[in-house]
């Protein structure tokens, strides 16, 4: 690992001061983080892009650059750019300390001088040295840089700048990140929240492999009421036990699951543009809702009324769905010989004898009282 020899005292505390006044939150971050790092260390420009998919640099952040240098990068330049991760082998190398690259890490000064990021960008800044570090995330994969720039005044990077430098990258690359994973909850959340202003339902927001995002309080409700963990947690158990499993069975993006109660899911898919990266990201949104609603409270207030037990009242509804007795022995963790005791306990409170006489009463149940001979 690579000590720091040429600091002094004087940088070590600018590096904590600098440190201390970035806010990852900010939406300003990368602006702000660049005029704090030109006032505490002796760089002429800067800039603080980030790396999108293809390994180039966007979505760019400069300090002391004109508006015709910033123009003519992102729309001629930055392709051509040998520092960026795509066009440098460099980068690749996945177990290694902050390397701080130069120029002649890539070309001559001969080449560099007739490239066009030094004619068409960095000379209209005055500026002829670079120097970058590569800020990676947890995968070691690039997700940004930090540049610094010296006009010809200076004779390249000093080994105290070099050091300097890399203790900045280091600073900011835990800060990108951070501001990264806040910006892509901030924008997840934004993104719930607008949904559920237009439906006020039940809805799971996922990505694009079905990892949940977030949910609204409809679905907790719903968890709740049947019978299973309110929370995110809850949501994946709904999400893998029953609503994955129908979707990629026959491809049906509405239908109803067999859970009690009864309900009613609908998978819908939006696209977005990141606002970061140049490409596209897709969201599932799965739209859940009781199929019966209000209806089942006044099922459940009739069966309670015919003196139903709580357990009778869950057997009750599993029967007027059609489960099999094995079914819901099963999923109660009760035995048969329990199931059709309940069973018929539940037949003579109701005065039925049939399967469709206990569908009947559903149908027309109004919480009062229902004469089953109407359905006999």
């Amino acid at each position: 690992m690579k000590t720091v020899k040429d600091l002094t005292k004087q940088d070590y505390q600018f590096l904590v001061e600098f440190a201390k006044g970035l806010n990852p939150m900010e939406k300003e971050f990368r602006k702000k983080a660049l005029e704090s790092l030109l006032t505490y260390f002796p760089f002429e420009g800067a800039a603080f892009p980030l790396v999108d998919n293809k390994g180039y640099y966007k979505q760019l952040v400069y300090a002391n650059f004109s508006q015709a240098s910033i123009e003519a990068y992102e729309n001629l330049c930055y392709k051509k750019d040998f520092f960026a991760p795509a066009n440098a082998a460099t980068y690749q190398a996945k177990e290694d300390d902050k390397t701080v690259l130069t120029i002649e890490d890539f070309k001559t000064f001969v080449e560099y001088e007739a490239s066009s990021l030094y004619t068409e960008c960095l000379n209209h800044n005055n500026f002829y040295y670079e120097a970058l570090v590569l800020l990676r995330n947890e995968e070691a994969e690039p997700i940004g840089a930090v540049a610094v720039y010296h006009d010809k005044t200076h004779n390249g990077f000093s080994a105290r700048e070099r050091d300097l430098l890399c203790e900045i990258s280091k600073i900011l690359e835990k800060a990108c990140l951070a501001h990264l994973t806040f910006y892509k909850n901030s924008m997840n959340n934004n993104l719930l929240q607008n949904i559920i202003f237009q439906h006020p339902m039940g809805m799971i927001l996922c990505d694009s492999n079905f990892n949940i995002l977030n949910i609204n309080k409809e679905t907790s409700l719903l968890l709740e009421q049947t019978g299973m963990e309110p929370s995110l947690n809850g949501a994946r158990r709904l999400l893998q036990k029953y609503i994955l499993p129908t979707f990629l069975s026959n491809g049906a993006k509405q239908y109803c699951l067999l859970t009690n109660p009864q309900l009613e899911v609908t998978i819908d898919s939006m696209i977005t543009k990141d606002a970061f990266y140049d490409n596209y990201n897709t969201y599932y949104v799965i739209y859940v809702k009781n199929l019966h609603g209000a209806k089942d409270a006044d099922w459940h207030a009739f069966l309670q009324g015919k003196g139903l037990t709580v357990r009778e009242c869950e057997i009750a509804e599993f029967l007027r769905l059609g489960s099999l007795k094995e079914d819901i022995a099963e999923s109660l963790h009760i035995s048969i010989n329990t199931v059709r005791r309940h069973t018929e306990s539940i037949y003579r409170k109701l005065n039925i004898s049939r399967m469709n006489q206990l569908q009947g009463l559903y149908v027309n149940c109004n919480a009062s009282e229902i004469s089953p001979t109407l359905l006999s």
